[in-house]
């Protein structure tokens, strides 16, 4: 069956190939082999631009239609996601597990997985 939206079906932050406007399959695969490997650290949008070879105003554009989010939101989705892990596990504090995610501190990461995620970081955490 074909995905008539243009969304791939398993991997939610898979680029969308082929779309006009966006980043060609190489910059995109760079760009996100780059994201994976630096997210917990502080990335100015011109230094991800360089990586796919853009200006920052472009590259946002074509950024947003590959992947069908800005460059802030997949990098705080990708931060959310790791901390989500590191909680499940229970054996850091949840300002460890905020430093390790590229967050500010603790409220940083409290106030933005609430924002996104609907949940605090204590609901994540198992309940022993």
């Amino acid at each position: 069956m074909q995905d008539y939206a243009g969304f791939p079906e398993d991997d939610s932050d898979a680029p969308l190939s082929g779309v006009k406007g966006g980043l060609s399959p190489r910059a995109s695969a760079r760009v996100k082999e780059f994201l994976d490997a630096n997210f917990t650290r502080k990335l100015p949008v011109a230094r991800i631009a360089a990586v796919a070879g853009l200006s920052p105003r472009h590259f946002i554009l074509a950024f947003a239609k590959t992947f069908g989010q800005p460059p802030h939101r997949y990098i705080i989705e990708r931060r959310l996601s790791f901390a989500e892990a590191l909680l499940s596990k229970g054996d850091l504090s949840i300002a460890e597990v905020a430093h390790l995610s590229g967050f500010s501190d603790q409220s940083h990461l409290t106030t933005t997985m609430s924002k996104y995620r609907n949940r605090t970081p204590k609901q994540v955490r198992p309940q022993w």
